[in-house]
């Protein structure tokens, strides 16, 4: 038995950080109804893909953040569509919603609301910045976040600046913590009965994702340089370096290590030289040093660079392309790759990124699917509800257009 078989989400939530919290459930056996607005449904759908999938309302950012979930389209604007969730909420455990702070509350879906009906609830509010404060009101999007996080300037050159992080990863980690803050408020809800209200913000993430250098800066004052592709050691031995054919990663902590990738690459010599003899002196010509190596790792393919500094015992690693990536034995190996089976618009099964993790026993699933169509389970839904045919198609027609 899966860990949350039995167990009974309704996810308001759309794009990323909300959909991938919820998915952390549904791959482990509970039941997530998604919400989405008729006709049009999440806005991830017609995000982050080109114009097939656009058209299609199918975008593969929206299949791999909803896997296994179930899909029931209603307007909350509408008195029968609040209807509708409050009777969902009646029979589930968990709410999550991802609306800019105070929509819930105009809904009729917050958790004062929510928690006149059903004091046990576990609802879970996820926001840019928080339900309160100064900036609770912000917009937010991952970019936003990372910018107002200080992330840009821990991420770059001198010669390109600050960067953004080129990958949403402040929605994943967020989607990630909230659903532990959820996995939490259940595991108290065991223990005393009572329901609970989680506030989680992307900024708060972002603030996590950054803790080691936050804290040198809280707590020393140190500011980090741009130092691209270099090691943050700042060791000319350690960075990311063209080879005959490709790209190598070379990723050294310890000062063993730094003299061993000298060593094998035949650079021992500058050990010897002043501006490199100390780890310090390595430190304060940087850029030197790297334009040195760099020009000797040109000398080698990038698997003879692998086999080198493997031997000696260096992490090394080939700069791969999505495509050697996602074709790595190793991701079948573990599971993490699932089979999107049966999903609307598409003959074939999809490879989809599932679960970050495997377990001995009733782990995450490794067959899912995932809500093709805008409420493709809206009337197996109602029925479970107990709406008859008749309210059902009065339901389900104006959702059509």
């Amino acid at each position: 038995m899966r860990a949350y078989e039995g167990l009974k989400v309704v996810d308001f939530t759309q794009v990323l950080a909300g959909p991938i919290s919820t998915q952390m459930f549904s791959l482990l056996g509970a039941d997530v109804i998604k919400i989405e607005a008729p006709v049009k449904g999440d806005q991830l759908r017609t995000a982050l893909s080109d114009a097939e999938m656009v058209a299609k309302r199918l975008s593969p950012a929206f299949l791999t953040a909803n896997l296994n979930k179930r899909s029931l389209a209603i307007d909350l604007k509408s008195k029968e569509g609040r209807e509708i969730a409050y009777r969902l909420i009646e029979d589930a455990d968990v709410v999550v919603e991802n609306f800019r702070p105070g929509v819930a509350k105009k809904l009729g879906i917050d958790y004062e609301s929510v928690k006149k009906q059903k004091p046990e609830i576990v609802y879970c509010s996820i926001s840019g910045y928080g339900q309160q404060g100064p900036r609770s009101s912000d917009k937010a999007y991952d970019s936003a976040i990372q910018a107002a996080a200080g992330l840009f300037t821990l991420n770059g050159s001198e010669e390109t600046g600050p960067l953004r992080i080129g990958i949403m990863v402040i929605d994943m980690f967020t989607g990630v913590n909230a659903a532990f803050a959820i996995s939490s408020a259940l595991h108290r809800k065991e223990k005393t009965g009572k329901g609970q209200y989680v506030d989680v913000a992307m900024y708060d993430s972002a603030m996590l994702l950054a803790a080691s250098q936050m804290a040198d800066f809280m707590v020393r004052g140190n500011v980090p340089p741009l130092i691209g592709n270099a090691s943050p050691t700042r060791q000319p031995s350690a960075g990311v370096f063209e080879t005959k054919d490709g790209i190598v990663l070379i990723a050294t902590v310890t000062l063993d290590h730094n003299i061993a990738v000298l060593k094998a690459a035949g650079m021992e010599h500058m050990l010897e030289d002043p501006r490199f003899a100390t780890f310090e002196a390595r430190q304060e010509n940087l850029q030197e040093g790297l334009k040195i190596v760099g020009e000797a790792m040109k000398t080698k393919t990038t698997a003879e660079w692998v086999e080198i500094m493997s031997n000696v015992g260096v992490v090394v690693q080939a700069v791969r392309t999505l495509a050697e990536a996602t074709s790595d034995p190793q991701l079948e190996h573990r599971g993490i790759v699932v089979r999107g089976e049966n999903i609307s618009g598409f003959d074939q099964a999809l490879r989809l990124v599932g679960a970050p993790f495997v377990a001995n026993e009733d782990g995450p699933k490794k067959e899912a699917s995932s809500p093709g169509k805008v409420g493709q389970h809206t009337e197996e839904i109602l029925r479970e509800l107990g709406y008859s045919d008749s309210d059902i198609a009065n339901i389900v027609a104006p959702n059509d257009t």
